[in-house]
């Protein structure tokens, strides 16, 4: 199989550490939202080709050989302690989102972050299957001018933006994000510690 027939697994970055993780294309994966003005990982998929390319053909093996895609995935997940889901990108389909799911419940002994912002198909997965896989850490991630329906209460991540507004509640406990993933988990606390109507705050980049 060529490289182009690969899904890309990033082995991590300065802000992660050695988490590995598979991405797919930032916005158009996504739901329409105002944080497309801002997204981090659009400029950072903007400047570098080969970050930009990497996302593309990962969407592009899970439209065209999703079995493939899959298997990776699996893989993945198989040999890792820990693993972040979409660093740039969102599900981009319930049927995608289903099948993650399915794939990290079967892999218990690695615990899968992922963030995003498709309240209203994991609402719907719940109402039928009632709870998460427990080495899932699903948070939802909030942006202004978006409403965000968590009947669940599942975690919930919130900018502090440059202005000093946020969309975050004031009646839930928070956390501020340290900035490195593995140092978190480490030290069992943020994103992969986080319960029930919990958040996260993460200051505008």
């Amino acid at each position: 199989m060529s490289r182009e027939n690969e899904v890309c697994v990033s082995k991590g970055n300065i802000k992660m550490g050695e988490i590995k993780s598979i991405s797919l294309p930032p916005i158009s994966t996504c739901r329409a939202c105002q944080c497309h003005a801002k997204c981090y990982a659009a400029k950072i998929a903007k400047l570098r080709k080969t970050v930009r390319e990497s996302y593309e053909r990962n969407l592009r093996i899970l439209n065209e050989q999703p079995e493939v895609f899959y298997k990776t995935l699996d893989l993945t997940l198989a040999t890792s302690r820990l693993f972040r889901l979409h660093v740039s990108g969102d599900f981009c389909s319930k049927e995608y989102m289903a099948r993650v799911f399915e794939i990290v419940a079967k892999n218990p002994l690695c615990e899968v972050l992922v963030f995003t912002k498709r309240y209203e198909w994991v609402n719907e997965w719940l109402e039928e299957h009632i709870r998460l896989p427990d080495n899932l850490h699903l948070i939802f991630s909030g942006w202004k001018g978006l409403p965000m329906s968590n009947p669940f209460l599942l975690p919930e991540c919130h900018v502090i933006y440059k202005d000093g507004s946020t969309t975050a509640a004031d009646n839930k406990e928070s956390y501020i994000c340290s900035g490195n993933c593995s140092e978190c988990h480490v030290e069992d606390k943020g994103c992969w510690s986080l319960e029930k109507n919990q958040q996260v705050l993460i200051k505008e980049h």
